[in-house]
């Protein structure tokens, strides 16, 4: 499957993908299968997957189909595709040719992990936050599927997306989809995805402008979050207070402890019995973002002005 950062040259970066997606291709068994229906279009597919050639493998896919070949083998091939879809969308998010990128996930025949993933960059880089937090949760949701993503990414994408998907939703200003409201998770939410789990969660909880007092969205936020604690049964829970730099440095710890107790008192009074622990860090944990958007000063102060969540 295709794994690949999208940091190195061009050059590097074409050669990996056909490799891993060649690899791919052998690890589903796909370049091995025996149907007759298929054998006289197995060395077409795997050369042009070798090649990296999408034209080819779009033209041969309703052959593919019409020949009888099996539902799981012409699957693979639909994913292979989308996924070297994704990586030309990749490339063309990098260079700012958004409305050419979307050209070509509109051309992978299959939804994979990848293309949502550049579905919301595309959406990030336009500031459509909402949007962008639903591709990239459902990202997250696609790997967690071992049907739809038969070979995990590595370990580093995953932890990527769920920090991504967390920045996401505190500039949503919400759980959103996340957790239902009977506390049932997806996305970022999501315990652990093929093994990998965050260790900590930034709460999308908004506050009273200048105060420590849940805003009425901040109070829906946190009923979420009380019903996902209570489904889970999580016996310990740790909250982290932040803030942004404006302001004395004692004032913002001070304020940033009273927001987590803020949280705190509200999951109790919400019937969480877990044992709640509150910090309060002020300025000195700016958050390290890993986005590369284009935010304003003012994003990143909300950003920063955040309580994390820790079960541990």
């Amino acid at each position: 499957m295709i794994q690949t950062r999208f940091t190195v040259s061009h050059s590097r970066r074409l050669v990996g993908i056909k490799v891993l997606v060649f690899t791919g291709l052998l690890s589903t068994g796909i370049l091995t299968e025996s149907f007759a229906a298929c054998a006289n279009y197995e060395s077409r597919v795997t050369q042009a997957v070798q090649a990296y050639d999408f034209d080819t493998l779009e033209k041969l896919l309703p052959t593919l189909r019409k020949a009888g070949c099996s539902r799981w083998y012409v699957d693979g091939v639909k994913r292979s595709m989308a996924q070297i879809a994704a990586a030309r969308a990749k490339r063309l998010v990098k260079q700012g040719r958004l409305n050419s990128a979307e050209g070509w996930l509109r051309r992978a025949p299959t939804m994979v992990w990848e293309t949502q993933m550049v579905h919301g960059e595309i959406a990030a880089r336009r500031q459509q936050w909402q949007t962008a937090s639903y591709f990239f949760n459902q990202s997250l949701d696609l790997i967690a599927d071992p049907q739809a993503t038969p070979q995990a990414p590595q370990h580093w994408v995953i932890e990527n997306l769920y920090q991504l998907a967390q920045e996401l939703q505190i500039l949503v200003g919400g759980f959103g989809s996340t957790i239902n409201d009977d506390g049932k998770e997806r996305g970022m939410m999501r315990a652990q995805v093929r093994g990998i789990a965050p260790k900590k969660r930034l709460l999308p909880i908004q506050f009273e402008f200048g105060g420590t007092q849940l805003s009425e969205t901040g109070q829906q936020s946190a009923r979420k979050l009380a019903a996902y604690i209570k489904r889970k049964g999580v016996p310990k829970v740790t909250l982290i207070g932040h803030t942004d730099a404006k302001g004395k440095r004692n004032v913002n710890r001070r304020i940033s402890k009273q927001r987590a107790q803020s949280v705190k008192k509200y999951l109790q009074q919400s019937g969480v019995k877990a044992s709640i622990q509150t910090r309060g860090k002020g300025e000195d944990e700016p958050l390290q973002l890993a986005n590369a958007w284009q935010l304003t000063a003012a994003q990143i102060d909300r950003l920063n002005r955040r309580v994390e969540f820790r079960t541990d």
